[in-house]
């Protein structure tokens, strides 16, 4: 009965509903302080959706950011966020836990890729690579002898 109650305070805790996150990295090389690094959408409990949510590199290292707007105070204003500190850390946890899968993923692909390039590189000789093996095969084989009888080219 005590297992939904907060340790620290012994009020009941809040339930946190099932959450799955989709991460969108951006093609960003530098990854300078204050890029974008990702966007991300958050299903909560397959009832509410939170979407541009954006995984953003700080001085201390990425960290998500809550969709925001612009506000007539030229401030930018979160749209949504989470009231409590276990959904903040949920939250937070699911989406960065997504953004480092995504870039695994990212990485294993771009392995396969290269691995497939090398294999059809290896299988497939280059054209400058064929043009000299022919250059090479011509200059080892024995010319011609060339004779020419009176009647042939005479007119």
């Amino acid at each position: 009965m005590n297992e939904n109650r907060d340790p620290g305070t012994g009020a009941p805790a809040p339930m946190l509903p099932n959450m799955s996150a989709k991460v969108h990295p951006t093609n960003d090389p530098k990854q300078e302080k204050g890029s974008v690094l990702a966007y991300a959408s958050v299903d909560l409990g397959g009832c509410f959706a939170v979407t541009g949510i954006k995984i953003v590199e700080g001085k201390d290292g990425p960290f998500v950011a809550m969709p925001q707007r612009l506000g007539k105070d030229r401030q930018h204003r979160d749209i949504c966020f989470p009231t409590t500190a276990a959904m903040r850390e949920a939250l937070n946890t699911i989406v960065m836990d997504a953004y480092r899968g995504e870039l695994e993923q990212q990485a294993v692909r771009a392995a396969q890729a290269v691995e497939r390039l090398t294999e059809r590189s290896a299988a497939k000789p280059s054209v400058r690579d064929a043009l000299q093996n022919a250059a090479k095969e011509a200059a080892a084989r024995p010319a011609p002898a060339v004779t020419r009888s009176m009647n042939q080219g005479a007119r």
